[in-house]
């Protein structure tokens, strides 16, 4: 789509804890903070761009990804675009 995952936006840390104790090791790269244009839109917990909780984990059901202040907020989906999504390639591509 032309961004990158929702969980390595540059401000994602008001939004998720990684739990790096968690993800195995030869993963971890898919967790690093970049430097990101976000395109004046929220964090988006809905988006196809955002890994589920457990994504890359060392064992079955353990979080990688756990939303801040709320635990219990859904995070990433596989079902289609979320309306940020829609939102933000509108944006970047000037549509």
């Amino acid at each position: 789509m032309g961004f990158y995952h929702e969980q390595t936006r540059s401000d994602r840390d008001q939004y998720v804890k990684i739990n790096w104790e968690n993800i195995s090791p030869d993963m971890a790269y898919n967790f690093q903070r970049q430097n990101t244009n976000n395109q004046n839109t929220p964090y988006d917990y809905g988006s196809v761009m955002h890994y589920g909780r457990t994504a890359f984990s060392i064992q079955p059901g353990l979080e990688t990804i756990t939303p801040i202040p709320d635990g219990t907020v859904e995070i990433g989906q596989r079902q289609g675009m979320s309306n940020t999504d829609i939102l933000r390639i509108n944006k970047l591509y000037g549509c």
